[in-house]
């Protein structure tokens, strides 16, 4: 079994919208217009800032979760837009987009590139769109750290989850330097694999989890 537990501790952004369990969201695109509509070329990306940690000095960054030539997913707030991108590179908290690995037809039989397929959005936590690194793995394992100001960590299913909506589990909060609670899967089976980029967490802004993956 292997695991890849060098996500950064991350900080609950907001206490009135979601966020996923490992990701960012967009708060900026370059060019500015890049997000208006499907992109034809290649788009430069800044993230959040809910990464906590500051060592190494990287992991300060919400881009240190991506990796060039890899796959991320794009997710806008409002439940739409989902779609699979290309990360040609990764520089200080930005993202370069590259071309899709599969073309569509129309953009194929007219020789063109597509780096984007849908609009999305840029902004602040909530509105900005969400990118979270898209892999398959055996297990995801979700600590609410101690020391928690919270009652509850949330985790659910998808941008639209609530409390009441969605929702796969809750943490309880402890007392600073006890055992904090966790949550699994439970299940180990790499022919029917997890997508981590379906799990999502909402609590009281401030409180910090980490996201581990079982990937084999």
């Amino acid at each position: 079994m292997a695991f890849r537990s060098y996500f950064p501790l991350m900080t609950i952004a907001s206490s009135s919208h979601p966020q996923p369990a490992l990701g960012s969201w967009v708060t900026a695109v370059s060019p500015a217009t890049g997000f208006a509509q499907a992109s034809g070329a290649p788009l430069t990306l800044t993230l959040g800032t809910a990464s906590a940690s500051s060592s190494p000095a990287a992991s300060a960054n919400d881009a240190y979760m991506f990796s060039g030539d890899k796959q991320a997913v794009l997710w806008d707030p409002n439940g739409s837009h989902f779609e699979t991108v290309n990360i040609a590179s990764v520089s200080g908290n930005t993202v370069v987009l590259g071309p899709k690995t599969s073309q569509p037809a129309p953009a194929q039989s007219a020789g063109l590139y597509v780096y984007t397929e849908f609009p999305h959005v840029a902004g602040a936590i909530g509105t900005g769109t969400y990118i979270l690194p898209r892999l398959d793995v055996n297990n995801p394992l979700i600590v609410f750290e101690d020391g928690g100001t919270g009652t509850w960590l949330y985790i659910g299913q998808g941008p639209l989850f609530t409390a009441t909506f969605q929702r796969i589990y809750k943490l309880s909060k402890t007392a600073s330097g006890t055992q904090p609670s966790y949550w699994n899967a439970g299940m180990y089976n790499p022919g029917n694999a997890f997508a981590p980029y379906e799990l999502f967490v909402s609590g009281t802004a401030g409180d910090t989890y980490t996201t581990s993956l079982a990937t084999d």
